[in-house]
C-alpha cells in the first residue's frame, strides 16, 4: 500500500509538472509572437533605437579626452561599434573596422566611431595602441549610451546613414558579408550616392 500511495504520489507531481511546463511554454510563445509583432511594426519592443529613425545623438570623450559627438559625422556613413577590451569576439572583428576605416575613412565618406563599454582610458588606449587603431575611439565610462541603445551584449554595431538615419545593426560579431551588407545599407539610405562594396580590394 506504502509503494501504491508512493506511485500516486509521483504520478501528481509529474502531472503538475506537466501542467507547469505547458503553461511556461505557452507564455513563452505568446513572448516571442509580441516580439515579432513588435518588430515587424518597426517598433521594437526592447528599447533599442529603431531603424528607419534617427540614431540618438551623445558626446563622449576619447581615451586622450577629446570630446567627440555622433552627430559630428553627419553626412557620412557611420559604422557605429560597441566593444569592450576583454570581449574575444569584439577583438577579433577589430581588423575588419580597421580595413574598411582605411579603405573608406579617415577624411572621405565613412567613419568607423568605437564605443568602448565601462573601461578605463588606460587599458583602451593600450588596447588600441596594440592592436594599430587608428579609427575614433570614445569612452563610455557609466555605460549610459550603451543603456540607451539598448544593448543585450558586446559587440553590437549599428549602421548610421549620411542623414543620421539607423538603417541596420548587428548584435554580435560583425564580419565580412554582415559588415558589407550593413555598410551597403547606410550607404543606400544616406542623401549622397556612395560605392556598395566595403571590401577592401584584394592584394
Amino acid at each position: 500500500m506504502a509503494r501504491l500511495g508512493d506511485t500516486r504520489m509521483l504520478l501528481r507531481a509529474a502531472a503538475v509538472a506537466a501542467v507547469v511546463l505547458v503553461l511556461g511554454g505557452l507564455v513563452l510563445q505568446r513572448e516571442l509572437a509580441d516580439r515579432s509583432d513588435g518588430d515587424a511594426a518597426g517598433a521594437p519592443s526592447d528599447g533599442r533605437p529603431a531603424e528607419g529613425e534617427l540614431a540618438p545623438d551623445f558626446t563622449l570623450t576619447s581615451p586622450e579626452g577629446a570630446r567627440v559627438a555622433l552627430s559630428d559625422f553627419r553626412g557620412k556613413t557611420v559604422v557605429l561599434n560597441f566593444w569592450a577590451t576583454w570581449c574575444p569576439p569584439c577583438r577579433a572583428e577589430m581588423p575588419e573596422l580597421q580595413a574598411v576605416w582605411e579603405e573608406r575613412g579617415e577624411g572621405r565618406d565613412l567613419v568607423v566611431l568605437a564605443v568602448d563599454v565601462e573601461e578605463s582610458a588606460d587599458a583602451v588606449a593600450r588596447f588600441v595602441e596594440s592592436l594599430g587603431l587608428t579609427f575614433p575611439v570614445v569612452l563610455d565610462v557609466d555605460g549610459a549610451v550603451a543603456d540607451h541603445y539598448g544593448l543585450p551584449g558586446l559587440p553590437s554595431t549599428f549602421f548610421i546613414d549620411a542623414d543620421g538615419v539607423l538603417r541596420s545593426r548587428v548584435l554580435g560579431p560583425v564580419f565580412g558579408e554582415l559588415l558589407e551588407a550593413g555598410i551597403a545599407a547606410a550607404d543606400a539610405g544616406g542623401a549622397v550616392p556612395r560605392p556598395t562594396s566595403a571590401r577592401p580590394p584584394a592584394r
